[in-house]
């Protein structure tokens, strides 16, 4: 009983001085300023190496066959773009452009002539519509005189039978009546002739359904025939247009008798020389541009998806001071066999002149879309382990360690994606007398 005893008063005494010492903590706590945990859209840059080197190296080669008669590029000449390098002579061009131009002469006079028979066919056929209107009137008439000398040759014959009339005189009146009646079929196959081309079915072969107002029908026949001389305008329009194609190609092979440069930049490698006959194709010389360089950088293939071409990008050379702005210009779609790495290119501008090839250059490029993280102050780390950070979070008053992986870091933040959540509440300051398992106030 009395080992009982004791146990018990102990225990109790052990009771009292954990109430008495956690009462002694309560009334001071330790103050600390917090923060709260909240993700934010971040933008992730790359930071890149490179050099500077020429945008473009253009070969001058010739476009077509030619003797050079005025040798002007000089190797390690500036030139411009649109500067005349050399000029050519080709005998066989200045013969063609001769043929061209005679051939274009031609087509037009054809042309003329074809404008000038559309015209005549047009009042031709006024004219053929306005005979066939008074033939057919013809015919009308004589058709008339051949119904009432057919009734008159009736009557005479019943007064032949009577005897009121001789033989003869009735076989004149027969004979004339013939004679009218051969006029009047004549006329017919004039008639039948004049209207070859100005008959509803010409029209309706033609796909055109004739008009049933007088005038309108009148300027279809018009059109209907005059189709041929239309046909024939549009073959000496579409000659002219052939010939002049060719007299402006002609024309085109001997402007490239001209070389003029493609280009600004340095003159390199010249490979002509003066009197000498180049052949198309042939490489003349190469121009070298540096008045808009490029850094050429190189970024590991993990994270090349990150960028994208037109990426913004800070790009600095530093031997020279200078920083500009700018965007990715182009992303190779193949690594490099020795190193695996891609090369990437972003255009400069060296309006100074200064930059040279083979200059250092470093680059800060901003990755495709934002992410998610949390953004701390560097002041929040208690301690390092590799690539984490160890933080420290409270909870019911208490202090507690969270180990979280770095995404990145600069100057003044740290950027968390993992180890904390939403709402954490985070200590701003790690300071040597915060513990784990301190009893803090937040302030």
């Amino acid at each position: 009983m009395n080992i009982a005893k004791k146990i018990t008063l102990v225990f109790l005494l052990g009771i009292l001085f954990s109430c008495c010492k956690k009462s002694e903590e309560q009334k001071d706590p330790l103050l600390v300023k917090t923060i709260e945990a909240k993700k934010s859209r971040q933008k992730e840059f790359l930071d890149v190496f490179g050099t500077v080197t020429y945008k473009t190296k253009t070969e001058v080669t010739a476009l077509v066959e030619g003797t050079i008669f005025e040798l002007k590029a000089l190797e390690g000449c500036n030139v411009k773009k649109g500067d005349v390098l050399l000029k050519m002579k080709n005998i066989q061009y200045e013969i063609q452009k001769v043929e061209c131009q005679n051939e274009v002469n031609s087509a037009k006079a054809r042309l003329r002539a074809a404008e000038q028979n559309l015209e005549e066919s047009g009042r031709d056929a006024l004219v053929r519509l306005a005979s066939l209107e008074n033939s057919k009137k013809s015919l009308s008439q004589k058709i008339e005189e051949l119904l009432l000398a057919k009734k008159n040759l009736e009557n005479n014959k019943l007064m032949l039978d009577a005897g009121g009339i001789s033989e003869s005189a009735f076989e004149k009146m027969r004979i004339d009546y013939l004679a009218l009646k051969t006029e009047a079929e004549i006329l017919q196959k004039e008639i039948d002739a004049q209207e070859m081309g100005f008959r509803d079915s010409d029209l309706l072969a033609a796909g055109i359904e004739p008009s049933l107002d007088k005038e309108e029908k009148k300027l279809q026949l018009v059109e209907f025939n005059l189709k041929k001389a239309k046909i024939e305008i549009e073959l000496s329009k579409t000659a002219l247009e052939n010939s002049e194609q060719n007299l402006k190609s002609i024309n085109s092979l001997m402007e490239n008798l001209t070389v003029r440069s493609p280009a600004s930049g340095i003159i390199a490698e010249l490979e002509c020389e003066n009197g000498e006959r180049l052949i198309q194709n042939k490489k003349i010389l190469t121009i070298i541009n540096m008045e808009e360089p490029y850094a050429r950088l190189s970024v590991q293939e993990k994270d090349i998806q990150k960028i994208a071409s037109g990426s913004p990008a800070l790009v600095e050379i530093e031997s020279l001071g200078i920083r500009q702005q700018s965007d990715v210009g182009f992303i190779s779609p193949l690594a490099d066999y020795e190193s695996g790495n891609f090369i990437v290119k972003i255009p400069l501008k060296n309006e100074e002149g200064n930059m040279r090839l083979g200059m250092f250059a470093q680059a800060q490029i901003e990755c495709s879309g934002d992410r998610e993280c949390y953004s701390l102050p560097k002041d929040c780390v208690a301690s390092r382990n590799g690539n984490n950070v160890l933080i420290f979070c409270v909870k019911n008053n208490f202090l507690f360690l969270k180990e979280c992986p770095v995404e990145k870091e600069d100057a003044a933040q740290i950027y968390i994606e993992k180890g904390i959540k939403d709402g954490d509440i985070i200590v701003a300051k790690a300071t040597s007398e915060l513990k784990e398992g301190v009893f803090v106030k937040t302030i």
